[in-house]
């Protein structure tokens, strides 16, 4: 029997993201055997499945051959933009092109480019699509009402993140959660308290993304008691089992203020084992407060965990010279040549006034 577009569409849908990517192509493959390429649902179809595993460009070669492209086809790829982090001009020409086809946008794609706004901070960008919003989704449903809180804030526009959380009818714990966190990135740590204070007083509960975007708050405005109590909090209250992230938080919080001896003993007593980014988080407290002997252990866990990451030898190596251990310095300098290890360059997101974002390469 031979199967129809329908079943083979529910095929694609179940195979999408995760490890299905050999599948989908096999998949695709078939229909173009049994003909199908043409078929739009189906082609969309491909192109979800196809940005889901990951493959933008195998979607985006999918969606140029439509002859007739749809809305629901064009959220799919910019959708899949979006979840890869991948902010190129392609994500931009796609939207400018599906909003000259005088088709109504819907909520999805709307949401989908304000969350592209939000990660390059394009507030230009965003404005735009905001006032877009206000032509095809007056009613701003409580997804919206998240995805302009989260783009406001991540542009630093913290006032206007205010107004867009001011102006939601309803509210989840999604929505107080990306105002905290807002708060946070903006280093207004006493106001991500009160609001999360008032989040409770008003029956909602928090979970481990609120708590965590408040040990950020806290610990990027250096409240060291108020991080603790948060995270007690967490524990006792609300029975929330802490991530790597909340550890890595709670050492940073320690680091930061200069308590390196607590925030080793904190990553020591911890009932899962630190990653790369708790360690990180001492080592440049370390660096930063001039702790060369613990700096020294903690490199070495590092360089075990991760040998080819030439940061860990940089930031050893300073510490040694900052101390006047010169032939430490040396040996370490001497490791980084002889394992021909590199360091990344820094990578700085630009939004010109057309809103083409421009990728330009620290050296």
């Amino acid at each position: 029997m031979i199967p129809d577009c329908f079943s083979l569409g529910g095929v694609l849908r179940a195979l999408a993201g995760g490890s299905g990517l050999m599948k989908v192509s096999q998949i695709h493959g078939f229909i173009m055997q049994l003909g199908f390429g043409s078929h739009k649902s189906l082609s969309g179809s491909l192109i979800d499945a196809y940005a889901k595993c990951g493959r933008l460009e195998r979607a985006h070669k999918i969606y140029r051959s439509m002859i007739k492209k749809d809305i629901t086809s064009c959220t799919a790829l910019i959708n899949g933009y979006a979840r890869e982090g991948n902010y190129s001009g392609d994500v931009l020409d796609l939207f400018k092109e599906i909003t000259l086809t005088c088709v109504a946008l819907d909520s999805v794609i709307l949401c989908s480019m304000l969350n592209v706004c939000a990660k390059v901070a394009s507030l230009i960008l965003g404005r735009k699509i905001h006032a877009l919003t206000f032509k095809h989704q007056p009613c701003h449903d409580v997804a919206m009402g998240n995805a302009l809180v989260d783009m406001y804030a991540k542009c630093g526009e913290i006032e206007d993140a205010n107004h867009a959380s001011d102006e939601m009818e309803e509210k989840n714990v999604i929505s107080w959660t990306s105002m905290i966190s807002g708060y946070g990135r903006n280093g207004l740590g006493h106001k991500a308290i009160a609001l999360y204070k008032t989040m409770e007083y008003e029956g909602l509960q928090p979970n481990d993304i609120t708590f965590l975007s408040l040990l950020f708050a806290c610990s990027h405005a250096g409240l060291t008691v108020e991080g603790w109590e948060c995270f007690n909090i967490m524990l006792r209250k609300y029975n929330i089992s802490p991530r790597s992230e909340h550890f890595s938080c709670m050492v940073d919080l320690y680091a930061r203020a200069g308590l390196l001896d607590e925030a080793y003993k904190l990553m020591c007593d911890m009932n899962i084992k630190p990653n790369s980014a708790v360690w990180g988080a001492i080592l440049g407290a370390c660096s930063i407060h001039g702790n060369s002997l613990l700096g020294e252990v903690v490199s070495m866990h590092l360089c075990d965990m991760d040998p080819k990451n030439s940061v860990n030898y940089v930031v050893l190596g300073s510490l040694y010279a900052a101390f006047g251990a010169w032939d430490n310095a040396l040996e370490t300098r001497n490791l980084i040549e002889n394992r021909s290890l590199k360091k990344e360059p820094a990578q700085s997101l630009l939004v010109s006034k057309s809103s083409k974002t421009v990728l330009l390469h620290a050296t």
